[in-house]
């Protein structure tokens, strides 16, 4: 071969390595989800309460830049507390429409200089070439509107969206409030979505992923994700978070970001990156107190294989360190149990979903039973190494009860480990299992067109999505297949059916 060919031969590998990469890129994108854990600091004022978390965002913004991070999410109320209405006034921000005209509050600091939550977001974004979607507050003035307050304004609980440029995209303000006495609800439905260099998104606030909105953007052809910003407790034995936010994802088969604060004491925490059909790809559970960064890669297409190649960083203002140690939980965490805890950093509490369950105990260490309850029955095939601890099928089919305010109508079939509490068989829901189930087949003759799938192991971890499957039959039934070829202990296995055409009207 001539020196001439040698040259092209080696010009044209380069070429071919150099496309490969840029095709292999071009499979996935990176994103972050941050788990912030907000110090409590009342008596502070504002803008020392802004600034203090701020530097948190800052640190983790540069962290996950320097991973290779496309997008950036922030949880809700990660800068600002809730608060009544006149105390949250002073944490406010104008936030303009970015639908109007657009605005760049890193470039325009002689404008944003008195707002410093958007100047410290757009400049983030800015710095670090990433998207950012953060949570915020909003401060409208209504003089003239119908609805307005006494006090000449509105107060929205607002998502916020910045481009790699710092240039503000997207301002979403929450459409379903859970309590939040100090926040006005969103006068109309809006349109969350927002384009990106890696596809198209939507972004909506914790509550939201409990109605069906969300889950209608969700599975819309042009979007390719939800990014969710959270303040969402854990509730046994189908939501604890993590496990909620994947089934959410399988059952909608679409990939969900989720950054929720980290507040144990106060039953949140559990962030994450799911996939559909996929599941987790990346997330943390862990009540120790430690503000963390999850990265992950994230497929552009449903059915693309990449490695997720995650990586999960602890972030202090001025640092951050790898991570990879997982907390064991406690075994009890309930409120039943447990006073409300003064270390809401690391004393880890939960509640349980307010459900009244048609349950019955699994009495031998292997078999088949079944529940019903108003026309929903749940049916269990099951084989064990020996019932270690107390196991109960759970159906219900009903109005669900978020704390006596809040409506919306659920089927259920549950396998679950639980304890008695007063005169109830079952009662509470331990984080821990010594029973292994070698084979579990859990359905259901669901009507609800939504069901969300779950099997959790002994801890409150995701049984990874190689080892059991989900599926529907014609006829509507819907079931859970766990064949355990790990030894694992198994804690909840469960499916969520969401009947969103008969949940009465959201009402504030």
């Amino acid at each position: 071969m001539t020196i001439m060919g040698k040259i092209l031969l080696a010009l044209s590998l380069v070429g071919f390595v150099t496309f490969s990469i840029v095709e292999s890129h071009l499979d996935y994108y990176t994103a972050a989800v941050f788990e912030h854990a907000k110090i409590k600091t009342p008596n502070d004022s504002a803008s020392s309460i802004i600034q203090r978390n701020l530097r948190f965002y800052i640190s983790a913004a540069n962290e996950a830049s320097s991973q290779g991070a496309d997008v950036i999410i922030f949880p809700e109320y990660g800068i600002i507390p809730p608060a009544k209405r006149d105390k949250l006034k002073k944490f406010l921000e104008y936030i303009p429409d970015p639908k109007k005209s657009p605005v760049n509050p890193c470039e325009q600091n002689d404008t944003f200089s008195t707002r410093p939550i958007l100047n410290t977001l757009s400049c983030m974004a800015k710095e670090n070439s990433i998207f950012v979607v953060a949570n915020m507050g909003d401060i409208q003035k209504c003089d003239g509107d119908p609805q307005c307050s006494e006090d000449g304004v509105f107060q929205f609980n607002a998502n916020v969206v910045f481009d790699r440029d710092g240039t503000l995209v997207l301002k979403y303000h929450k459409e379903h409030l859970n309590f939040e006495s100090g926040m006005d609800l969103a006068e109309e439905q809006q349109d969350s979505t927002f384009k990106t260099d890696f596809g198209t998104f939507a972004t909506y606030n914790c509550f939201d992923i409990d109605f069906q909105r969300m889950s209608e953007v969700a599975r819309s052809p042009e979007v390719d994700g939800i990014m969710l910003t959270a303040i969402y407790g854990n509730r046994s034995p189908m939501k604890t978070t993590v496990q909620f936010f994947e089934s959410w994802a399988l059952g909608n088969n679409v990939t969900l970001l989720v950054a929720n604060l980290q507040m144990p004491g106060d039953s949140a925490m559990g962030s994450g990156i799911f996939h559909g059909e996929n599941g987790a790809l990346a997330y943390t559970f862990n009540p120790d107190g430690l503000s963390k960064l999850v990265v992950a890669r994230v497929p552009k297409s449903k059915s693309a294989e990449i490695s997720p190649d995650y990586n999960i960083t602890v972030i202090y203002p001025d640092y951050s360190v790898n991570w990879n140690m997982t907390l064991d939980l406690p075994e009890e965490c309930s409120l039943k149990l447990f006073n409300e805890s003064n270390e809401i950093y690391t004393d880890y509490r939960c509640t349980e979903e307010n459900i009244t369950f048609s349950f019955t105990p699994l009495k031998e260490s292997s078999g088949h039973i079944e529940t019903c309850q108003n026309g929903l029955c749940c049916s269990l095939d099951y084989q064990t190494k020996g019932l270690n601890d107390q196991f109960f099928l759970g159906a219900f089919s009903g109005m669900y009860s978020h704390y006596g305010r809040y409506f919306w109508c659920e089927e259920d079939c549950v396998l679950a480990r639980c304890d008695p509490f007063g005169d109830s068989p079952c009662s509470t829901y331990p984080t821990k299992s010594s029973t292994v189930f070698e084979y579990v087949n859990l359905s259901g003759n669901f009507s609800s067109e939504m069901v969300y799938p779950s099997v959790l192991e002994s801890g409150s971890r995701l049984v990874s999505r190689t080892e059991w499957q989900h599926q529907r039959n014609d006829q509507n039934e819907t079931s859970v297949i766990f064949q355990n070829e790990h030894g694992r202990n198994l804690l909840v296995a469960g499916l969520k059916g969401r009947c969103f055409e008969r949940d009465p009207p959201y009402q504030r």
